[in-house]
């Protein structure tokens, strides 16, 4: 392995930081002597990484003994990891269901950095069929995954959004005006579901639900694709109720109060 002080890429200051946090692994708190000395590095530079550390809420000090432990910052950070990846299996038998029963292309997705990033997949039976990746990512204004969890935002969350990333054109279909936007997740927020209508790649049609955590926020969207052909209005308002059913399932067990009762509405 090359040295990391001999490696042009890493960033010595944030290499030591990463080192401090190591530390805590193996035991629950460390004072400012005891971490320089097991880390061979002087005592202000130990603080400086302490400081910093505990500024951004990553590392907690006891101000009676002067000690250091690991902050809330991690435990939140814990908790996301953990829910993500419960979330992504626990969404494989529903998903894999309602691929079976559908024979379309299925995902999961979580909102990350203005993108709707797909976190589980299980492909369609259809010879022509949308094809992706766990990991890709699409803007969230114009994808039915993105735009469910972007609709149970509140509107000071949205207006942020939109400031930061956006609205971006895709297609003639994409929403680019912030009105009309507003306008379109307070209907999917009515009706519990969300359609992209070729908003991202013309040919593409999508339905998206929302997933909710044990306190029934919604976190994550199941969502179905097809080409446009398959996605007529007709057959768009049989699946809703399908899609709906399996972010029902995968909310369930999660330990969620559903926003959204089994098989409740249908597509506009």
């Amino acid at each position: 392995m090359t040295e990391p002080d001999r490696d042009p890429y890493i960033i010595a200051s944030l290499r030591k930081g990463l080192d401090v946090i190591d530390c805590f692994g193996e035991r629950e708190s460390w004072s400012l002597t005891e971490l320089s000395a097991h880390l061979a590095l002087n005592k202000a530079t130990v603080f400086r990484i302490l400081h910093t550390l505990q500024e951004a809420g990553y590392l907690a000090r006891d101000e009676d003994s002067g000690r250091y432990q690991l902050g809330m910052r991690f435990y939140s950070l814990g908790h996301t990891a953990v829910r993500h990846e419960q979330l992504k299996w626990q969404a494989l038998p529903p998903l894999m269901t309602l691929a079976e029963t559908t024979g379309e292309t299925v995902y999961v997705g979580i909102l990350y950095e203005g993108d709707a990033v797909v976190v589980q997949i299980v492909d369609g039976i259809e010879l022509v069929r949308m094809h992706s990746f766990v990991g890709k990512r699409s803007p969230a204004h114009a994808s039915a995954l993105g735009k469910v969890l972007l609709a149970y935002m509140p509107d000071a969350e949205v207006d942020g959004y939109i400031a930061q990333y956006g609205l971006k054109g895709f297609t003639e279909n994409t929403f680019t005006d912030p009105s009309a936007f507003r306008e379109e997740l307070r209907a999917i927020r009515d009706q519990g579901y969300a359609l992209d209508r070729e908003e991202m790649a013309r040919g593409l049609r999508c339905i998206g639900a929302p997933i909710t955590d044990h306190s029934g926020r919604p976190f994550a969207t199941v969502s179905l694709s097809a080409p446009v052909d398959r996605m007529t209005p007709e057959r768009i308002g049989a699946l809703v109720p399908q899609v709906k059913d399996a972010a029902f399932d995968i909310s369930r067990m999660l330990g969620s109060p559903s926003l959204h009762r089994r098989s409740s509405g249908t597509a506009a």
